[in-house]
Order: C-alpha cells, then structure tokens, then sequence
C-alpha cells in the first residue's frame, strides 16, 4: 500500500486540502492518505497558530464522510512526541508503524522550494517519496531547484510535482485574514460545517478584526 503523509498546520483547513487529497487518491498516486496536523511546526511560531485540537477539529469538518478512516483519515502521531515536529521522524515514525508499505511525503510547491532547508532533508529525500501539488507563484522547476540540490536529485523533485492537479486560488494565510475581518471567505473555500464552527468559536477574530490567539 502507498500512504501518503499530508502534513500541515491546517489554520483552518480548506476545500483545497481535501481536492489534493481526493485528486492523489483517485489517480492512484497513493492508496491511503494521512493528515498530519503539526502541533508545532519548526518553521512557525506557536503563539501565532490555533490550538491543535481546533485545527484537527476543522480538519474533520473539512473533510466530512470523506473521513472514513481508510482511504482519508487523521492521525495524532505528532502530538505524541514533546517539542517541535519534524517530518524526518514522522516518516521514519511511519515507516516503523507500516512495515512494507511505500510512505510519501505529500506536500506543496512552496514546501517543495525551500524543502532543502528542512532538518535532515536529505534523508527525507533519500529514504521517502516526495508527492507535490502546485503552489501559484513558487517555481519548482528543475532549474530552479538545483539551485540547493545536486542535478539529479532536482530533476527528481521536479519530476515529483503533480502538474495537472487542482490549483486553488487561496491559501489558509488568506482565509485567516477574511475571517479575522468578518467577511465571507469565497463560498468554495470551506466546507459550511466548518465554517460555522469557526464562526460559533470566533476562532480567527478580537475586537481589531484581527487573528487571535486562543
């Protein structure tokens, strides 16, 4: 079997996470696909990210029957570790859990473009599969990449980049600043559940309009 990881901090999960996933699945790039909600990702500061069970909660909404604990399903395996999560132990952590099945790393282009400056990510790249989507505006073009890794090792990335998946005009980044205004995020980005939960919670808001911490 093929299990994909799909890490991310998930503030707030969007339509978009759930097409990549469903697209990986139906064109049999992975038969499995793991959410991996980070409770405390190195490359961001934990006072500015949401609780981690709101994140997984958002994720469950997003996601709905889809969520079906086979083919989709959310794993808690980071929370289970003190510190930081780094995705080198959390594949490795995988590959111990699944003897004899394939892991991969599922992730965006932007991830992909600065993916030479993850902890041991020359192990990740050695020992994993690398599975990316499009990100607008991030070159991951072989060219690009070997800028920081050797030639083959860039056309390898590159060639990992899934060119006719889903593309989706908006980030979580964006959807926090929608939300934390008041407004209505675009009616595709998320999942009427989850937004009402988000909306019940005043997750994103304070009296400025502004993200808050919660």
């Amino acid at each position: 079997m093929r299990i994909a990881m799909f890490g991310g901090t998930f503030d707030p999960f969007h339509r978009g996470h759930a097409a990549i996933a469903r697209f990986v699945l139906e064109t049999g790039r992975a038969d499995r696909i793991l959410f991996m909600p980070a409770p405390v990702p190195p490359h961001k500061a934990e006072k500015t990210l949401s609780p981690y069970a709101a994140r997984r909660k958002m994720a469950e909404l997003g996601l709905g029957a889809e969520l079906d604990g086979t083919r989709m399903a959310i794993s808690d395996l980071e929370c289970s570790r003190p510190g930081r999560s780094y995705s080198i132990d959390t594949l490795k952590a995988l590959a111990g859990m699944f003897p004899g099945d394939r892991i991969i790393l599922l992730l965006g282009g932007d991830s992909l473009a600065t993916l030479h400056l993850w902890y041991r990510a020359k192990e990740i790249v050695r020992d994993f599969e690398v599975l990316a989507y499009p990100r607008p505006g991030f070159d991951v073009s072989a060219a690009s990449l070997a800028r920081n890794w050797p030639e083959k090792t860039a056309g390898k990335l590159a060639a990992s980049v899934m060119t006719d998946a889903p593309v989706f005009p908006f980030s979580s980044t964006e959807l926090r600043a929608v939300l934390g205004r008041g407004e209505n995020p675009p009616p595709e980005a998320l999942e009427p559940a989850e937004l009402e939960w988000i909306r019940a919670g005043n997750l994103y808001r304070n009296d400025n309009g502004k993200d808050v911490e919660i």
